[in-house]
């Protein structure tokens, strides 16, 4: 039983191990990656949300468990295959939420100092939530409705590719609202809002994972719909709704394997330091076979920055076999991949110098 125990721990801590090495080594990209031009100040959006309807959870008896460790969830897409609707139906909003998120973000955002303002009042959770907005914070209202939209697009509405420089919303922020969110209807788990704030909470990482561009931004989403998942379970059970504790159960347990999925092929796409003079036709096989055909468009873009990198590593033919990939995605009816593959191919050997190339 120890041993079983520690198994599990272990695991566990591999896990928190390789979220935190992913946001350290997308900053790592950026710090070796070409510098940006300077980019003019996004303007901030000064309309509210519009007004939207958010429709009743589909109700389901017994949901089918997923399993994620049977070999045919190897050709998945790391994705819930639990039907979200069944906890949490996304808005039909006409705005894109990313326009407002966007105020936030760093280093340019109009209203980051509004961003930085709101981190410094948040307060003790309840449990082991650790800080959240308090619950009638003026920002945590403000971003309700945006949760009911039924669009969050980024790319190219708000920012262009620019591979490993590539600029993302704050996503602190993001996921400080879904936390406040959920916060909130633990502290008082018999209000009639309790539960609509843990769906809200759910949403908002639908909305953060629909785009499918940026890893770590998907990350973020996964954890709100985690942490949602995890309240709903526990608001469900204290009203003894059995069908929506269900649902909720397999929720979070499928959070877990997309986790860990994730961790693995970011490392199975990532080139290190080491491998800078050893990078094998394998290797650059497998980039090619990921970039052109995972189901999930965010590891396609990791593994064309990977190809950047891999054209000033290896044989010549190994290097041209990653310059004939990136120039057949450059060509891409999707701008994100396109814009990728056109950084990746304009990416010079001074610039990874930080690599040690």
């Amino acid at each position: 039983m120890n041993r079983s125990r520690t198994l599990v721990l272990s695991a566990l801590a591999v896990v928190v191990v390789l979220a935190s090495a992913l946001g350290m080594r997308w900053t790592g990209h950026e710090r070796r990656s070409p510098a940006p031009p300077a980019r003019p100040p996004l303007a901030r959006l000064d309309k509210p949300a519009p007004p939207a309807r958010v429709a009743h959870p589909t109700r389901a008896d017994v949901p089918q468990v997923p399993c994620w460790s049977c070999p045919t969830s190897e050709k998945w897409p790391i994705r819930f295959q639990t039907d979200l609707d069944l906890l949490a139906p996304l808005g039909d909003g006409p705005a894109n939420a990313a326009l407002w998120l966007k105020d936030f973000a760093k280093p340019q955002g109009a209203r980051l100092a509004e961003a930085e303002a709101a981190v410094k009042r948040r307060v003790a959770g309840p449990g082991e939530f650790g800080l959240v907005l308090p619950p009638g914070d003026p920002l945590l209202k403000e971003a309700e409705p945006w949760a009911d939209q039924a669009t969050m697009r980024f790319y190219p509405d708000v920012w262009a590719a620019e591979g490993a420089s590539t600029p993302i919303p704050n996503l602190l922020v993001a996921l400080s609202f879904a936390r406040s969110w959920v916060a909130r209807a633990a502290s008082d788990p018999d209000a009639p809002a309790a539960i609509e704030d843990c769906r809200r909470a759910i949403r908002w990482g639908r909305l953060l994972r629909q785009e499918d561009a940026t890893v770590i931004q998907d990350l973020v989403g996964l954890a709100s719909i985690r942490i949602g998942a995890e309240q709903l379970y526990a608001l469900a059970a204290r009203r003894g709704d059995q069908p929506l504790m269900l649902a909720a159960a397999i929720v979070q347990g499928e959070a877990a394997p997309q986790r860990l999925r994730t961790a693995e092929l970011v490392t199975r796409v990532a080139i290190q330091a080491a491998e800078k003079d050893a990078v094998t036709d394998r290797k650059v096989d497998d980039l090619i076979g990921v970039a052109k055909n995972s189901p999930d468009r965010r590891f396609r873009n990791e593994a064309i920055v990977m190809l950047g990198y891999a054209r000033f590593t290896g044989t010549s033919d190994r290097r041209e076999k990653a310059e004939n990939a990136l120039a057949e995605l450059k060509a891409s009816p999707d701008a994100f991949i396109a814009g990728n593959a056109r950084w990746a191919l304009e990416l010079r050997r001074e610039d990874l110098k930080d690599l040690g190339g």
